[in-house]
């Protein structure tokens, strides 16, 4: 029996295991097209920046680090990002509040909404967040 560990919310793993996850079964095409920077503050680490890169709906990357001409940045505090990722924020909460700070290319929040909405994203989240540690 092969007993998964516990994977650290934003870790370069973590990161990885979305990527992996999502991409095991992706998504059905989708115009969603994008790179999206995150800049992730207050962590327990500082300041982290990471970038999901995605392709018809899927996401292909995901890493630490800043991506090259993002179209979508979201700045959030770590405490803002791990309510989002257990389902305590809405993510349209999230930008109504300013509890997300958005620049760059607002049309591309709708294509976010379109994969975070999507069934394959949540059951790859759902199976990553059960043994993420917050």
């Amino acid at each position: 029996m092969t007993v998964e560990t516990a994977v650290p919310y934003l870790s370069a793993e973590y990161l990885a295991e979305l990527t992996r996850l999502t991409t095991a079964a992706p998504a059905p095409p989708a115009r969603a097209d994008f790179r999206l920077q995150f800049h992730a503050t207050d962590t327990p680490e500082g300041v982290i920046d990471h970038h999901w890169v995605v392709r018809r709906g899927t996401i292909v990357a995901a890493a630490r680090g800043r991506t090259a001409d993002p179209d979508l940045t979201i700045t959030a505090t770590y405490a803002d990002l791990v309510a989002f990722q257990t389902g305590e924020l809405h993510v349209a909460t999230a930008l109504v509040t300013g509890r997300f700070a958005v620049t760059g290319d607002k049309a591309k929040l709708l294509e976010l909404m379109l994969v975070l909405q999507a069934g394959h994203y949540a059951r790859a989240a759902a199976a990553l967040w059960a043994r993420t540690r917050w």
